[in-house]
C-alpha cells in the first residue's frame, strides 16, 4: 500500500496501515506523553491542544492514539507500535502499552472543520456513538421534556394527545421515528415542537430552554458512560475552521461550551477532549475584540499545548526509515562516492542538527541514490508547499517523473537537486501563489534569454537555472551561499565547464554573481546593454578629486565617533567627525580645520604604495595632530587606486540612475542600476571598513604620538581623555534638548523669552520666569544648577560667582573687553566655542547676556558701521546663531567724567524728551535716543529746512547721525558744548522757536508781494479785488475765508489757517520745496488779477495769452519754465507723440481739452 497523503480523522480510525506505518519522532513525543497519560494517570489533564503546520502528523497522532483506546486494532499491531516507541521513548512506550490494556473502552468522538453549534454537535456524536453499543438515551434538560410534556398528554389530555398525532401525521411524521429525533436532540424537531405547542394548547407558550445546561447534559452522559464502562475520546479536527465560522452571536455561548467541556474532562477519566489546529488559537483572536480575546485566555488555561513542529533532524530520521524499509530496489553507494561526498559534506555544513556519524550513515550512506544537497532542499520544498512530512512521503513513494522511485528505477546515479524542480514544477505556468509566481517568473525570463548555440551545454545550463531558483524559492541563500564551488557539488559537473557556462550565461543576462553577498543568482535586470551606457557614462566624467572624496564620504559607515565617558559625566554630546583626505592634499598642507566638531579624524587615503609617500605622510600627519588640537590622523594601509574605476562606477551610475530617458526605455532598467549602484557601494564600503577594524596593527597618529587601538571603545576612551583636557572647563548644563548644536523651535523661542528677561528684570528671583515651561528648564539648568548663578545677576555682583567654568569664562570676556574695546563680535563668541570652554551656540546667547549685564549698558553693536538698536532676545539670537557673529563689531564704551557731565546736563535740560524705552541701555544710547526723540518733536520743516541757523543745523545733522554712530555724535556734541552749556541751550531754544518766526516771516511776504502795510489793509484790498472782478479768484477765495473765519486780527493764526488752505498743508509740516511753492503762487496769483485788471491794454499783451472758452476767456502768463516744469513738458509731449499715432485726431483733441479744463480752468 502506497502511503496516503493525508489522514481523515473521521473515516481512518482503526486503519492497521496508519499504525504499521507510523514513525515515533521527538516531535511527537511530548503530546503522544501528554495524550496517553490521560488514559493512565488520575490527576493529569485530559483536555489538549495540538498545534502544527500542515502534515506534520497531527491528525495521525490523534488516529493512532484513538485507534488503541478504541480497541479498534489488534494487540499485534499495537506491541509493533510500542516496540517502534522503545527506540524513542521508553516512558512513552509503557504508557501505550498500559492504554491498550485498559478494560474500559473509549468511544471515539469526531469532528472536523465546521459542523454547526458546538454544543449540537458534540451531544449529536455522542448520541449516536452509544446507539451503536445500543444504550438507547434521553437527555435530562430539553429532550426529556418535550417527551414528559407528551407523556402528560397520553395520560391526562387525550384530546390533546389525539390532536398532536393528527398534526404529525398532517405533517409527514411518523411518531416513533420522531421521538428518536428527539431523543437525539435533533434541533429542527425541537423548534418544530415548539412551534406546534401553542396550537395544542390554547396559546400557551413552550419553553425552549435549548439552553439547558450543557454542563448537566455532558455530567450526565459521563454518569452513563462509568455504568457502563465506557468513555469517550473526543477530537475536533480543524478546529480553527470552527472558530472562523463561528456566528458572533454564539461566540460567548460557544466558548462556555468548549470551557465546561474541558474542565469536565480534566476532572473525569471517562472524557478525553483534544482540539487540533494549525496555529496557536491566540492567532485567530488577535484581529478581535479585547473582550473576545480576555474571554479566549480565560478558556486556553484549561488545556494543555502541543507545538508539533518539523526539525531537520526528524525530517532525516524519517526519510531514511522510508528509504532504507521501504524501497526493496534502492542501490548502495560505492566506496568512491561515499568518500567524495564525505570530504564535500565537511566543507558545506547542510545538516548542522545532526552529527558527523549521523551525516555519514543517515544522508550519504542511508539516503543513497538521493544527493546531498537534494537532501537539504527536500524539507524547505515542502515547507513551502505546506504539507512537510507528507509531501515527503509523498515524493520518495511516487513513480512519477522526478519521484525517487521513478529515478531509481531508471538510474543507479545520484538524484540530484535540480530533478526536485521537475517533480515539483512539472508545470511552471500553473502557479496562483503569488511568491511561486514572482520566482517562476524570474525562470522563464531567463529561459527565455538562453542562447541557442551552446546545444551540448544547454541541459546542464538548464540545471543550473532550476537548482537557484529551487534556492531562491526556499530563501536558502543566508544558510548555503550559492557559491560557484557550491554549484559544482550541487549539479555535479566539473569546475571547467562550470566556469566556461556560468561566463556565458552572465553575458547573456541569465545569471549574475551577487559581489555583495557572495553568491550567484538569477538576473532580475532589463535587456539593455547597461555595461555599454555605463562605459559611455564614465567617459564624460573628468577625474576630480573633490567627488571622489564625496563618493568615499557618502559610504562610511560610521561618520561620528563619540567620547562616551566624557559625554555621560558632562551630560552633552561632543563628537569627532570623520574627515576623508588624500595623502597628496595633506604632504601639501591644504587640511582645512574644522570648526563644526569638537575633534577630528582624519583618515588618510595613499594615491600608491611608495615607501618613501608613506615616511612622509607618517611625518606630516605626526606633526599635524599636535598643531592642530583634537586631531587623530589614520592612513589607510591600502592605496585609493585600488578602487578609483569603483568610485566613477558609482558616479556614472548615479547620473544614469537620474536619466529619465534611460529608465522609460525598460522598467527593469531601474533595478538593474540599483543592483550594480549596491554593489559598488559594496566595495567602496569594503574598501572603507579597513578604517574602522581597530587591528591594533596599524598606528594612528595622536598629539604627536603613533597609538594602536585595538577596539572602538579604547578609541572613544582616547577621546574622552582628549575631551577632559581640550574642554576641561565646560558649564555642566544638564539640558538634552537644548544643549546641542541645533534647537527646535519651541527651544529658540523659550530662549529669547529668558534672555529679554535677564535684559528687562535682571533683579526679579529668576528673572520673573514662573511655571514649569522650556523656559523654566531652561533658567534651572543653566543658573539654578549651577551655583545659583542667578544670584550673581540678581544683584550684578559677579565678585562671588562660585562656579568655576562661569567665573573663568566672564574673567576672559573681561579681559578681551578691557584690551579691545573695539573688535569683531566674533572675538567674543569665539571664546565661548573654542577650548577650555567648548560651549554649543544655542546657549552663548544667554550666557553672553548673563555674563556681562552688568555691563550690558556700556556694549553696542555694528553692523557695516551702523549702530544696531533695541537688542533683545530675538535680535541676539540672529546675529549669534544664525546670521553669524562675523558681521557684527562691538564696541565696549568706557565714559570719562566730562562725557558723563554732558550726559547729566542733556538729561536735565531735556528731560520733556527723555526715551524712556532705552533706560536699560547704555547712558551713550540713552542720552542720544533723547536728543533724536526731541528733534523728532520740532515742526518737520525746522527738522528739514536749509533756512535755518548755521548752530542748529549742525546739532541736527549730528543728532540724525547718531542712529548711525552714536559714539562719534556724541563725541563731536561733547567738542562744540562741554565748555559752553548756554550756547547748546541757545540753539535748543532757537529751534524751539523757529516756527514762530517763520510764520512772521510769512506775513511780512504776503503784504509785500500783495502790496499792503497790515492785516486790516489786506483784508479791505481783498474784499475790493472781489467786488471789481468778474471771475473768481481762488486766492481771494482763500484769503477773505481765513480773515473771515479767525474772527481775530492775530496775524499767526489767520498765517496758520490761509497757509493751510491755500496750500493744502499746514505750516508745520513744510519743507523748503513747499515754502517756495507758496510764495511762487503767490505772486503768480498777484499778478493773474492784474493782468485781468487790464485785459484790454495791448501793454502786456506781448506777455499773455487769451483763451476764449465758451462765454469766457482766460489769460495766461508767458513764463520762463523751470528745469521741472521742462521735464514734465517733454514726458507729456513725448507720452502725446508715442502713444497717439494710432488716435483718432477727434478724441486727442477733446483729451488735450480734458487736460487743459483739469489744470487751468478748474485750478483756479
Amino acid at each position: 500500500m502506497a502511503f496516503k497523503t493525508s489522514v481523515n480523522i473521521k473515516f481512518d480510525i482503526g486503519n492497521v496501515e496508519f499504525i504499521k506505518r507510523y514513525i515515533p519522532t521527538p516531535s511527537h513525543a511530548d503530546a503522544m506523553k501528554g495524550i496517553i497519560e490521560g488514559f493512565t494517570e488520575e490527576s493529569v489533564n485530559r483536555s489538549h491542544i495540538i498545534i502544527g503546520p500542515y502534515g506534520t502528523g497531527k491528525s495521525l497522532l490523534a488516529n493512532v492514539v484513538g485507534s488503541i483506546v478504541s480497541k479498534s486494532v489488534d494487540r499485534d499491531n499495537v506491541t509493533t507500535l510500542v516496540n517502534k516507541f522503545n527506540q524513542v521513548d521508553e516512558y512513552i512506550a509503557g504508557k501505550i502499552n498500559h492504554a491498550s490494556n485498559l478494560p474500559t473502552l473509549f468511544l471515539p468522538i469526531l469532528l472536523s472543520g465546521n459542523e454547526g453549534r458546538f454544543r449540537q454537535s458534540i451531544l449529536t456524536n455522542v448520541l449516536k456513538k452509544l446507539g451503536e453499543q445500543g444504550l438507547d438515551i434521553v437527555l435530562p434538560g430539553l429532550s426529556s421534556k418535550i417527551l414528559q410534556s407528551i407523556k402528560v398528554w397520553d395520560d391526562e389530555f387525550p384530546d390533546t394527545y389525539k390532536a398532536f398525532c393528527l398534526r404529525l401525521e398532517q405533517d409527514g411524521k411518523q411518531i416513533v421515528r420522531w421521538l428518536e429525533e428527539i431523543k437525539k436532540q435533533n434541533e429542527v424537531e425541537i423548534k418544530y415542537f415548539s412551534s406546534i405547542y401553542p396550537l395544542l394548547t390554547a396559546g400557551a407558550s413552550f419553553e425552549v430552554d435549548y439552553d439547558h445546561s450543557f454542563l448537566s447534559q455532558m455530567e450526565y452522559l459521563a454518569t452513563v458512560l462509568k455504568e457502563n464502562n465506557m468513555g469517550i475520546f473526543i477530537v475536533y479536527d480543524e478546529f480553527a475552521r470552527f472558530l472562523q465560522g463561528l456566528n458572533k452571536s454564539k461566540f460567548n455561548e460557544a466558548m462556555q461550551d468548549i470551557q465546561d467541556l474541558a474542565e469536565l474532562s480534566n476532572r473525569l477519566n471517562c472524557i478525553h477532549f483534544i482540539l487540533i489546529t494549525h496555529k496557536s488559537l491566540r492567532h485567530y483572536f488577535s484581529s478581535s475584540d479585547e473582550d473576545s480575546s480576555k474571554e479566549f485566555q480565560r478558556i486556553e488555561k484549561r488545556f494543555n499545548q502541543y507545538l508539533i513542529k518539523s526539525d531537520q533532524a526528524t525530517f532525516l530520521r524519517i526519510a531514511e526509515i522510508i528509504v532504507s524499509e521501504n524501497i526493496d530496489s534502492k542501490p548502495q553507494i560505492s566506496l568512491d562516492d561515499f568518500t567524495r561526498i564525505q570530504g564535500a559534506m565537511r566543507k558545506y555544513p547542510l545538516f548542522p542538527s545532526i552529527n558527523q556519524t549521523e551525516r555519514d550513515e543517515l544522508v550519504i550512506r542511508g539516503m543513497y541514490p538521493l544527493h546531498p544537497v537534494s537532501i537539504f532542499l527536500l524539507p524547505h520544498l515542502t515547507r513551502v508547499f505546506g504539507q512537510n512530512e507528507r509531501t515527503l512521503f509523498t515524493f520518495l513513494e511516487s513513480q512519477e517523473t522526478g519521484g525517487l522511485i521513478n529515478h531509481i528505477s531508471k538510474s543507479k546515479e545520484y538524484y540530484l537537486a535540480h530533478q526536485l524542480f521537475d517533480f515539483f514544477f512539472p508545470d511552471s505556468t500553473g502557479n496562483s501563489n503569488d511568491e511561486l509566481a514572482e520566482h517562476m517568473l524570474l525562470y522563464k525570463k531567463a529561459i527565455a534569454r538562453m542562447p541557442e548555440d551552446i546545444p551540448n551545454k544547454k541541459h546542464t545550463a538548464l540545471n543550473l537555472v532550476k537548482v537557484i531558483t529551487l534556492w531562491n524559492l526556499c530563501v536558502l541563500q543566508n544558510e548555503q551561499k550559492l557559491t560557484t564551488d557550491f554549484l559544482q557539488f550541487a549539479i555535479g559537473t566539473n569546475e571547467e565547464e562550470l566556469l566556461e557556462l556560468l561566463s556565458l550565461l552572465n553575458t547573456n543576462k541569465i545569471v549574475r554573481f551577487n559581489r555583495v553577498n557572495g553568491f550567484w543568482e538569477l538576473f532580475a535586470g532589463s535587456s539593455i546593454d547597461l555595461q555599454e551606457k555605463l562605459e559611455q557614462e564614465k567617459q564624460s566624467l573628468k577625474q576630480n578629486p573633490t567627488n571622489e572624496i564625496e563618493v568615499l564620504k557618502s559610504n562610511l559607515s560610521r561618520k561620528y565617533y563619540f567620547p562616551e565617558k566624557y559625554n555621560d559625566e558632562k551630560g552633552m554630546t561632543r563628537f569627532a567627525a570623520v574627515k576623508i583626505i588624500y595623502g597628496k592634499e595633506v604632504l601639501e598642507g591644504k587640511i582645512e580645520n574644522d570648526t563644526t566638531s569638537d575633534l577630528s579624524l582624519y583618515y588618510v587615503l595613499p594615491e600608491n604604495t611608495e615607501v618613501t609617500n608613506a615616511l612622509a605622510l607618517g611625518s606630516t600627519l605626526r606633526e599635524l595632530s599636535v598643531t592642530s588640537r583634537g586631531s587623530l590622523c589614520f592612513i589607510h594601509p591600502d592605496p585609493v587606486e585600488n578602487i578609483k574605476s569603483e568610485l566613477y562606477n558609482y558616479m556614472a551610475l548615479e547620473s544614469l540612475r537620474r536619466n529619465k530617458t534611460l529608465l522609460s526605455e525598460d522598467k527593469g532598467i531601474r533595478e538593474e542600476l540599483e543592483i550594480l549602484l549596491n554593489e559598488a557601494k559594496y566595495t567602496i564600503s569594503d574598501y572603507l571598513l579597513k578604517i574602522s577594524i581597530f587591528d591594533g596593527i596599524h598606528p594612528w597618529y595622536v598629539e604627536g604620538n603613533e597609538t594602536y587601538f585595538n577596539s572602538e571603545f579604547e578609541l572613544t576612551e582616547k577621546l574622552t581623555d582628549m575631551c577632559n583636557r581640550l574642554y576641561k572647563h565646560t558649564p555642566i548644563i544638564l539640558n538634552d534638548s537644548f544643549n546641542r548644536s541645533s534647537i527646535s523651535g519651541a527651544q529658540r523661542n523659550a530662549a529669547v523669552l529668558l534672555i529679554n528677561k535677564i535684559l528687562e528684570e535682571p533683579h526679579n528671583n529668576q528673572f520673573g520666569i514662573t511655571g514649569n515651561g522650556p523656559e523654566y528648564a531652561l533658567y534651572a539648568s543653566i543658573f539654578k544648577n549651577n551655583d545659583r548663578f542667578d544670584y550673581n545677576v540678581n544683584n550684578l555682583d559677579y565678585s562671588t560667582v562660585r562656579n568655576e567654568p562661569f567665573r573663568l569664562l566672564r574673567s576672559k570676556l573681561k579681559e578681551l573687553l578691557d584690551k579691545n574695546p573695539k573688535g569683531s563680535l566674533k572675538d567674543l563668541i569665539d571664546i565661548f566655542i573654542a577650548p577650555p570652554f567648548g560651549i554649543r551656540k544655542p546657549l552663548i546667547p544667554i550666557l553672553f547676556v548673563s555674563l556681562l549685564r552688568d555691563r550690558w549698558n556700556e556694549l553696542m553693536l555694528y553692523s557695516n558701521g551702523m549702530f544696531v538698536p533695541g537688542i533683545n532676545g530675538a535680535k541676539l539670537y540672529d546675529i549669534i546663531v544664525e546670521a553669524g557673529p562675523e558681521n557684527y563689531h562691538y564696541v565696549y564704551e568706557r565714559i570719562d567724567e566730562g562725557y558723563i557731565q554732558l550726559f547729566s546736563n542733556i538729561e536735565t535740560h531735556f528731560r520733556d524728551s527723555l526715551e524712556e524705552r532705552l533706560s536699560t541701555q547704555s547712558r551713550l544710547i540713552y542720552v542720544c535716543g533723547t536728543l533724536l526723540k526731541w528733534l523728532r518733536s520740532l515742526p518737520k520743516i525746522t527738522q528739514t529746512s536749509e533756512h535755518v541757523d548755521e548752530e542748529f543745523k549742525q546739532i541736527r545733522d549730528l543728532i540724525k547721525r547718531s542712529e548711525i554712530d552714536p559714539q562719534q555724535t556724541i563725541a563731536e556734541i561733547y567738542k562744540l558744548f562741554y565748555e559752553d552749556l548756554a550756547k547748546l541751550l541757545k540753539v535748543k531754544e532757537y529751534a524751539e522757536h523757529q516756527i514762530i518766526e517763520l510764520k512772521q516771516e510769512l506775513i511780512s511776504k504776503v503784504n509785500e508781494i500783495i502790496g499792503v502795510g497790515e492785516i486790516g489793509e489786506l483784508k479791505s484790498w481783498a474784499e475790493d479785488q472781489r467786488r471789481s472782478l468778474s471771475f473768481n479768484s481762488k486766492m481771494l477765495e482763500k484769503m477773505l475765508n481765513a480773515l473771515t473765519s479767525t474772527g481775530t486780527v492775530d496775524e499767526r493764526i489767520w498765517i496758520d489757517k490761509f497757509s493751510e488752505e491755500y496750500i493744502g498743508v499746514k505750516i508745520e509740516d513744510w519743507s523748503d520745496t513747499t515754502y517756495e511753492l507758496f510764495i511762487n503762487q503767490l505772486i503768480y496769483d498777484r499778478n493773474h488779477l492784474n493782468l485781468r485788471e487790464n485785459e484790454n491794454n495791448s501793454l502786456n499783451k506781448e506777455n499773455v495769452v487769451t483763451v476764449q472758452l465758451n462765454n469766457s476767456r482766460k489769460i495766461i502768463n508767458k513764463v520762463d519754465l523751470s528745469v521741472k516744469s521742462t521735464t514734465v513738458y517733454s514726458n507729456l509731449e513725448r507720452m502725446i507723440n508715442t502713444a497717439g499715432k494710432n488716435v483718432p485726431r477727434q478724441e486727442m483733441e477733446y483729451l488735450i481739452y480734458r487736460l487743459f479744463e483739469t489744470y487751468v480752468v478748474k485750478a483756479e
